[in-house]
């Protein structure tokens, strides 16, 4: 008998989706039993819960189930929540702490680490959510080193099968307790996975099915066995900026602060003036303890040390100093996990003789203008807005400045301004003359091919109205029944798309190949 979740209120029709019961069906079962009912009636917990029991046999559970106790244990759990784009992440940690933080990111892509607290059958554990996109690499990996458990999270929507490879290797990269979460299992039924020698559980991030039970398995299969303690006392996990003020996250990991204790990073030190738990100034906080302070720019760097000598000693030193050479470009974001980011890609180019960059923490100032007045520096921001009276001097100086939401199209905008890496060569252009569906839930786009060459291997770019909607690969391409591996301009085709059935007629569709500069 499956479970299924909804709120405090629920209406017969929102019900009837929740369960997978026609409405009609539904209404017309209550009608035999003496119950007139319209599909728009609100219904109460105890009333739907009593009704999908004797109608359908069906167990009806409370959204907000979860019974947390409140006693602190010893033994602390640090779990990281990773996965590609789109595969549930933060809506799995909104439905377990009744938070709405998928629903406000821009683009519905998570660009900055957030960290959770909670305690759960007398264990405190601290949720990770990290990035899903691989610019972001650097941040997952170190977050990976100091979890005690990895929640690995597949979407149902992919190939699980394929997936299986990939997920060794990480295994093999890594010495982790990892535990793969099978996500959106509420879209479609799917048949028992079986991956050798990994523990794997179904789950929907959505409605909650499996989520208490990935957890208790969880606490109970694996020891607490990281001791990465020993070398950093604590690490920024995020910062932006609210109403005009700066503030950090930060999660120490040992020890304990004071007010203005001083913190050491790799290449300076910084003044804690203020200390906030819960919104609440404190003059004393003892680990582990998420925290944050407000109007202090840190620099963009991972861990911290109350000792100066000890973080030294264990610092890896990652960014260099020409990497804070201010020419050409000075890059600024309110966001801490961009601007690790930022750095990371900078360092990561195989030729970076073009670009000279700075990134730093915090509003856009009167100081950083001036800098980038004296040194012609070109302006990037990102997530960030300019005041009037900046963004007029920025004008009257001639300088070049420029606003990105996204890291990926600041990247982009590099990419394609200075050829970086790698050159993306158009090889067709292809237009959506009619759709046809094709088994569940999937379209087959009837196209024309007007220019070039399409190939199978080719990467795809979408269009409707000139705005990119997607990008991935192609499944399979039929000419009249036949499957073959290219088009040739001027003919017709049946394209089936990877991972997007949204396909529109006279939507644009141009094919790409990547190849070394």
């Amino acid at each position: 008998m499956n479970d299924f979740y909804i709120e405090e209120k629920v209406t017969l029709k929102k019900l009837s989706e929740i369960i997978k019961i026609n409405e009609i069906e539904f209404v017309r079962k209550t009608f035999l039993k003496g119950i007139s009912l319209k599909k728009n009636e609100i219904l109460n917990f105890e009333t739907a819960k009593t009704l999908c029991k004797d109608l359908f046999n069906i167990n009806i559970l409370k959204k907000n189930s979860f019974e947390f106790e409140t006693k602190l244990f010893n033994n602390n759990f640090y779990i990281s929540i990773i996965g590609n784009v789109n595969s549930g992440k933060t809506t799995l940690l909104d439905f377990i702490f009744k938070t709405n933080i998928s629903s406000k990111e821009f683009g519905k892509i998570t660009q900055f680490v957030t960290v959770f607290e909670l305690l759960f059958y007398n264990k405190k554990i601290f949720f990770f959510d990290l990035p899903g996109h691989k610019l972001f690499n650097k941040i997952i990996k170190t977050y990976v080193n100091i979890s005690t458990i990895i929640f690995l999270i597949v979407s149902i929507d992919n190939d699980i099968n394929k997936e299986y490879e990939n997920i060794i290797n990480i295994i093999e990269k890594n010495d982790i307790n990892l535990i793969i979460c099978i996500n959106k299992i509420d879209k479609k039924t799917i048949e028992k996975i079986y991956l050798k020698n990994l523990k794997t559980f179904k789950i929907s991030s959505k409605n909650g099915y499996g989520v208490k039970n990935l957890i208790c398995q969880s606490l109970e299969s694996f020891k607490f066995f990281k001791d990465f303690n020993n070398l950093y006392d604590g690490i920024i996990v995020n910062s932006y900026i609210k109403n005009g003020i700066f503030y950090t996250t930060l999660f120490l990991f040992k020890n304990t602060l004071k007010k203005n204790d001083f913190i050491y990073f790799s290449n300076e030190k910084i003044q804690l003036k203020n200390l906030y738990v819960h919104n609440t100034e404190k003059d004393k906080i003892i680990s582990p303890c998420i925290f944050k302070t407000k109007s202090i720019i840190f620099p963009p760097d991972f861990f911290f040390g109350k000792n100066k000598n000890t973080l030294n000693k264990n610092s890896n030193n990652i960014y260099k100093e020409n990497y804070f050479h201010f020419n050409n470009y000075y890059v600024k974001s309110s966001n801490h996990t961009i601007a690790l980011s930022i750095l990371d890609y900078y360092q990561s180019l195989k030729s970076n003789d073009k670009i000279k960059m700075s990134v730093s923490l915090g509003d856009f100032n009167e100081t950083d203008l001036n800098y980038c007045i004296n040194f012609k520096c070109k302006i990037i921001l990102i997530s960030l807005n300019l005041n009037y009276s900046i963004l007029k001097k920025i004008n009257e100086n001639n300088l070049f400045y420029k606003k990105f939401n996204l890291i990926s199209d600041l990247i982009d905008y590099f990419v394609s301004l200075y050829k970086l890496d790698k050159i993306e060569l158009i090889t067709s252009k292809i237009i959506v003359k009619n759709t046809f569906p094709c088994g569940k839930n999937k379209k087959i786009a009837g196209c024309c091919v007007y220019e070039g060459c399409l190939n199978l291997n080719n990467t795809i770019k979408i269009f409707k109205e000139l705005k990119l909607v997607f990008q991935g690969k192609i499944n399979s391409i039929r000419i009249k029944e036949k499957i073959v591996d290219k088009v040739e301009a001027g003919n017709e085709c049946g394209i089936l798309i990877k991972n997007f059935n949204d396909i529109e007629i006279g939507m644009k569709i141009i094919s790409i190949n990547y190849v070394n500069k």
